[in-house]
């Protein structure tokens, strides 16, 4: 009896011990051999595609739907459209003759999140307020990314109006990287085909009217704060429709400043009928401009409209002292003077006037 319980015990160690190194063998066989044995599931596919060593080459294209407001006030304009970026990441190119479903044309592209991926940081250094409303981000066998997305947004920007209302704006798209070094993304010189404007009627605004866009990529200086860093600058040509202004505030302003120029036509005894022409008109353009002020820009510098403003004041008020210097005269009894000085003014007014308008057209159109 003793032989045989030896005889178990040796049985049961010489088992224990082949399992031991069945699980050992097993154990070495799946770990891997080095770092650089890692499966190509565990690389970081939202780090940057080079690791930073060299930019990546970012096309960006803009296709505007919607122009949904200009204000000048705010300096700030609302648009709505389609962005598109596509750049080519190698880490997510298909082996030579894979595919992912062939039974359709797009077999060979695969969608993604975009926190799945790394993407270009970038955003709009004018921007306001952006809001996405849908995206796409597709990525074919050749490992070519490409994003689009549907958004509105509103964007700063900065309105030269000197020649208002007859003024033609350029608004900034100007696309840099968020915090990114200059070497992390660089812009191609040229843009998508997907750029361009909508042919639809309702793109344009009442007051605006598209004409261009236009596209260009540079360097641009981050000055003492951030380096220098890359720039995707879209830009879109609009024209203001001054139509608006020229019936509605600009021919009923000459036509208030030419109604003093009947007083010249008055004899000069009628000294009360005549002062209350100019001095009523006066009044009226005080409050023509009270009433059409909301509809002008709030700047700091006078525009075109403004100085038409300013003459027809001051015309009205040049009215009013050629009436009390030919009352003096002719009260100092040199009445044949006083009736030549005020005769004069029926073809010097309205001669100096127009003549004023179109020097001041000259000056700030031309």
């Amino acid at each position: 009896m003793a032989a045989s319980t030896k005889r178990r015990i040796f049985l049961n160690a010489t088992w224990v011990v082949f399992c031991l190194a069945a699980t050992v063998s097993v154990t070495v066989a799946a770990s891997p051999a080095s770092d650089g044995a890692r499966p190509a599931s565990d690389v970081n596919l939202r780090q940057h595609p080079t690791g930073g060593k060299t930019p990546v080459d970012v096309s960006v294209g803009l296709y505007v739907t919607n122009l949904v407001s200009v204000d000048e006030t705010a300096e700030s304009f609302e648009v709505g459209g389609y962005l598109t970026a596509m750049w080519n990441d190698p880490r997510l190119a298909l082996p030579p003759g894979g595919t992912t479903d062939d039974r359709s044309k797009a077999k060979d592209t695969r969608a993604f999140r975009v926190e799945d991926i790394w993407t270009p940081p970038i955003e709009a250094a004018n921007s306001i307020s952006h809001k996405t409303n849908s995206y796409s981000l597709t990525v074919d066998r050749n490992g070519t990314v490409t994003y689009v997305e549907r958004f509105d947004a509103v964007l700063s920007n900065l309105y030269a109006l000197r020649k208002f209302p007859f003024d033609s704006q350029v608004l900034r798209f100007e696309f840099q990287p968020f915090l990114s070094a200059a070497s992390a993304i660089q812009f191609a010189p040229q843009a998508l085909p997907s750029t361009g404007i909508s042919p639809d009627q309702h793109l344009e605004t009442a007051a605006w009217r598209i004409q261009d866009l236009r596209y260009s990529a540079e360097k641009v200086t981050g000055g003492s704060t951030f380096a220098a860093t890359r720039e995707a600058l879209f830009q879109i040509d609009i024209k203001r429709r001054s139509g608006f202004y020229v019936w509605k505030i600009i021919l009923p302003l000459l036509m208030m400043a030419m109604i003093p120029a009947v007083v010249f036509w008055i004899d000069p005894r009628e000294f009360d009928w005549l002062l209350k022409v100019p001095l009523t008109m006066l009044l009226s353009m005080v409050a023509f401009e009270f009433a059409v002020v909301r509809d002008l820009p709030r700047i700091g510098y006078i525009t075109f409209l403004d100085a038409v403003f300013i003459a027809s004041f001051v015309f009205c008020f040049v009215a009013i002292l050629e009436i009390t210097l030919v009352y003096v005269v002719q009260k100092g009894g040199r009445r044949a003077l006083a009736v030549k000085i005020h005769s004069a003014g029926r073809w010097a007014y309205p001669v100096a006037y127009f003549g004023s308008g179109l020097c001041l057209a000259i000056g700030f159109l031309a």
